[in-house]
């Protein structure tokens, strides 16, 4: 991509969420950012429903900070919920209590050493964010302009897909996301599933919640209804 506008063009072009943001990952991972996320940012104790959540980060990393319930305590996260600037992990660590520094300071042996944070908040307190992290990153401010209105246009596209409804668009699961479905849909519990899969009982749990919420689900037995219409498991 030669500038900014081509790579704005080719986000609004996909059509689906992977592919937007596939567009986006690609641009930043030549810059060393090899990770991303765009999500909503839960508000008091609870995520709402169908709430925007599209993680790309270390599998490890990722079931390691559910399970340490590192969103409580992340400086990241806290501090996208009340800025409405980007800001660099670096700045975030600055003044973050010694609780905040240990999450990032494990990010690290993840291979998440640096990375860029963009707010997101708009109207009746919806507030998310998008991050790009990775090893050894490029710094270079141009740079961060551009992943920071790249990282806007992503959010505004994936919320764009997210409304079209089942009817135009099928979700795409992740690998863990469809093994955890078949189990449930064999009626099997998330203690059960942990172990036929021999990942965390809170993993399985944070994966098919993430199902629940692509299909706009609000119960397990709806995701599991919506997947057989879909053809997604046989009955």
């Amino acid at each position: 991509m030669n500038n900014t506008l081509d790579l704005i063009d080719q986000i609004e072009a996909a059509k689906t969420s992977d592919e937007s943001f596939d567009v986006v990952a690609r641009f930043a991972s030549s810059h060393g950012f090899g990770h991303g996320a765009c999500m909503e940012i839960p508000r008091a104790t609870r995520m709402p429903e169908q709430a925007l959540m599209l993680v790309r980060m270390p599998e490890d990393w990722v079931e390691h900070y559910v399970t340490s319930e590192y969103a409580l305590i992340d400086p990241i996260f806290r501090r996208a919920a009340t800025d409405i600037l980007p800001f660099t992990w670096a700045e975030a660590a600055e003044g973050a209590p010694v609780s905040g520094r240990r999450v990032m300071r494990e990010a690290r042996s993840f291979g998440l050493c640096a990375g860029l944070t963009i707010p997101i908040h708009g109207p009746k307190g919806y507030r998310a964010e998008v991050t790009f992290a990775g090893g050894q990153v490029d710094d270079d401010p141009r740079l961060l302009r551009r992943l920071r209105f790249a990282g806007l246009v992503l959010h505004d596209r994936l919320l764009d897909l997210a409304g079209h409804g089942l009817g135009q668009d099928v979700p795409v699961l992740t690998r863990r996301e469809q093994d955890c479905l078949l189990w449930v849909a064999a009626g099997k519990s998330d203690w059960a599933i942990s172990q036929i899969l021999g990942i965390g009982e809170t993993t399985v749990h944070w994966h098919v919640e993430r199902a629940k919420r692509k299909f706009g689900a609000s119960t397990r037995m709806q995701l599991v209804v919506t997947a057989i219409r879909l053809g997604l498991i046989q009955p």
